[in-house]
């Protein structure tokens, strides 16, 4: 093995395994981006070397992991000609492939569902390692407070055992030695991984055991409907070896009887009040119960430990970053949250935390929508969401992998828009706020609010790295 090339590098998933394979003690990694990021920034704080595309020549014995976001960048199509000019193969990976690899050596635990799988992931890694001393591993695509605002968990015990499963991984030319110290490690210790059901990623995942936290229609790009979507659920619940658990009341996915599902592989849980210390808000129940059920059926002594000693263990969990984040306060004192939420329905839930925990303020709203597609197909649900808000302001529309002329077609009203503002200002104007693409007029808004005001950013694209580059925050 030459290098481990990773491509994609400002997208939390992929600085994670860069940061992973780092307290690997590998020294030979290359994190690629064509942006630079809070993340990459970090990235070449401990020393890794961060490039932009084009930068670097992918080598014959080069590991090359990549997001599916940038299939058709340079240095993957670079990557496959050398391999197929060396007629050998090579280790060329898309993320939840390697995913895929690393979970074939433990015990699997995978967290899904629309919404919630990060925040459900943290806390069932940060309770877990706690409580189950066979947790080696944990991956997720967030950082986490609890785990030293890393999004993934190394024990630290076992840090020699796991580098031989990832250099058995790695090496093409296998010693006997290091198969053998490998084989010796399958299947005997837990690893919890967040599953992403985008192209139906989460498939590449040899998975034990299951949470499904919701399921609401996403990724319409993909799925065609709400049938797909669900049976791509199915088909992973089908891939699950031992249990799967569900909060109660979560919708039927095709093929499911309830009434039969006792005793069966899919367990529905019941779902019961937790008092967490930080702002999310009753969905977080349905996170806690489900990650509860889980320790309770993975622990080896859960039989003399009652489910009240798990549950004094989750309650110090101290959220996650960009999930209801408090970034600070300005100048002013008025608080700023921000959150990765880009369905409706997490818009919905941040007003309702929010309102309850601070029902006195005024709370304002910033949103940049993450696609078109979203904004297009759900743009009633969007407008419902923001009624609450005593100011709503949309930001830039990050558009990817998408054309809008094809997108608009599916709204009769929004025949007429022509470019991404003129589709920016129509629906911030349904909303009834104002849109915005100049950045440094978001950061004046932000610099504006006064005391008794909240604002809330909700992105999963560029803007709240932008504001924690330019905002003075206290």
């Amino acid at each position: 093995m030459n290098n481990i090339v990773l491509i994609w590098a400002w997208w939390t998933w992929m600085s994670g395994v860069a940061w992973l394979l780092h307290d690997l003690w590998y020294t030979n990694i290359i994190a690629i981006d064509a942006v630079e990021s809070e993340l990459t920034r970090r990235l070449e704080a401990k020393g890794m070397k961060v490039l932009r595309h084009g930068k670097y020549k992918i080598q014959w014995g080069d590991v090359v992991i990549y997001s599916e976001a940038v299939v058709d960048c340079e240095e993957v199509l670079q990557a496959k000609a050398v391999m197929k000019a060396k007629q050998q193969p090579m280790i060329i990976l898309t993320y939840f492939q390697f995913l895929g690899e690393i979970s074939k050596y433990f015990i699997s635990a995978w967290f899904a569902g629309t919404n919630g799988k990060s925040s459900t992931t943290a806390l069932a890694i940060a309770t877990a390692k706690k409580v189950l001393p066979n947790l080696w591993l944990g991956i997720l695509g967030a950082l986490v407070p609890d785990l030293d605002n890393k999004s993934y968990f190394i024990n630290p015990k076992h840090k020699k055992e796991i580098k031989t499963i990832f250099d058995f991984m790695f090496n093409k030319k296998r010693s006997h030695e290091l198969q053998h110290d490998a084989y010796q490690l399958i299947k005997k210790y837990y690893f919890f991984v967040e599953a992403c059901e985008y192209r139906r990623q989460f498939l590449s995942l040899d998975l034990d055991y299951a949470i499904i936290t919701s399921l609401e229609l996403d990724h319409t790009d993909y799925y065609k409907d709400m049938k797909d979507y669900r049976l791509a659920f199915q088909q992973l619940v089908n891939k699950t070896k031992q249990r799967v658990l569900i909060p109660e009341g979560l919708p039927n996915i095709e093929g499911w009887k309830v009434e039969r599902l006792k005793g069966g592989k899919v367990k529905q849980i019941q779902i019961k009040k937790i008092d967490f210390k930080y702002i999310r808000w009753k969905h977080n129940d349905i996170n806690g119960s489900l990650v509860l059920a889980l320790l309770k059926t993975l622990d080896k002594d859960h039989r003399s430990k009652p489910l009240s000693f798990y549950r004094s263990k989750i309650l110090s969990f101290h959220g996650l970053w960009r999930r209801m984040e408090l970034m600070g306060e300005n100048k002013n004192w008025a608080k700023i949250f921000s959150d990765y939420g880009h369905m409706a329905s997490s818009i919905t839930l941040g007003y309702q935390a929010l309102k309850e925990k601070f029902p006195k303020q005024k709370i304002h709203v910033i949103f940049q929508p993450h696609q078109i597609n979203r904004i297009v197909s759900w743009r009633d649900d969007f407008i419902q969401s923001m009624k609450g808000y005593d100011e709503v302001v949309i930001y830039d529309i990050y558009a990817a992998r998408e054309n809008l002329q094809e997108l608009i077609k599916k709204k009769k009203e929004l025949k007429h828009i022509q470019t991404l503002k003129e589709l920016g200002d129509n629906f911030a104007q349904a909303c009834w706020g104002i849109y915005i693409d100049d950045p440094k007029k978001i950061i004046e808004k932000i610099n504006e609010a006064k005391k008794w005001e909240i604002i809330v950013i909700y992105s999963a694209g560029d803007i709240d790295f932008l504001i924690r580059k330019n905002l003075q925050i206290f």
